[in-house]
């Protein structure tokens, strides 16, 4: 084979190896990373969720942290996501988990969210885009909705509660082996 035709055949390809390694909104908002359960339950818990609340997961991934707030917790659960592989993937779990009553899955922009029935929000995001979060979080959320972080703060937000813990899970994803985890209530307003 004629080696311009080859080196041409190459060129040929290079836009389309380029789009493909672009990074996509949801790389920028957080590619995916699977929560360990050991942290899902511990976010959970320290939200204090119950089977009053609206549970709201932003970038919900694989469903895993709405889907252990309906059916450890008897809550009703929201996950967004812009990755509709993950969404579909997390509908199919929450049927074969019994509760896709009350853990529901959308294809949608978190920043399109409406956030103002939600009594918890869960948060594992990019530190990045926190500071949009944060202001979208203020805006919407009624006084007494509860937010829990996974990694990274809310800026200008008070923490009401920081825990550490074991996380080995994470070494594969994070090189971090740690998972530290952030509450902040919303205050009253004035």
């Amino acid at each position: 084979m004629n080696r311009s035709f080859l080196l041409l055949a190459a060129f040929a390809l290079l836009p389309a190896v380029a789009a493909a390694q672009q990074p996509t909104e949801a790389d920028r908002v957080s590619p995916f990373a699977a929560t360990p359960d050991t942290v899902v339950t511990a976010m959970l818990k320290m939200a204090a969720v119950t089977s009053r609340d609206l549970v709201v997961d932003l970038g919900s991934g694989d469903g895993r942290l709405v889907i252990a707030a309906a059916k450890e917790f008897g809550a009703r659960g929201l996950g967004v996501d812009i990755d509709a592989k993950l969404v579909n993937y997390a509908q199919r779990k929450a049927v074969e988990a019994g509760v896709a009553e009350r853990a529901q899955f959308e294809l949608r922009d978190l920043f399109k969210t409406d956030l103002s029935s939600a009594d918890v929000v869960t948060i594992y995001l990019l530190p990045t885009i926190m500071d949009r979060v944060a202001a979208k979080l203020a805006a919407e959320l009624k006084p007494g909705a509860r937010v829990v972080t996974h990694d990274y703060q809310l800026p200008g937000w008070r923490i009401e509660r920081v825990h550490t813990m074991d996380a080995p899970e994470k070494d594969d994803v994070t090189s971090k082996r740690i998972a530290e985890l952030f509450l902040y209530v919303v205050p009253a307003r004035r």
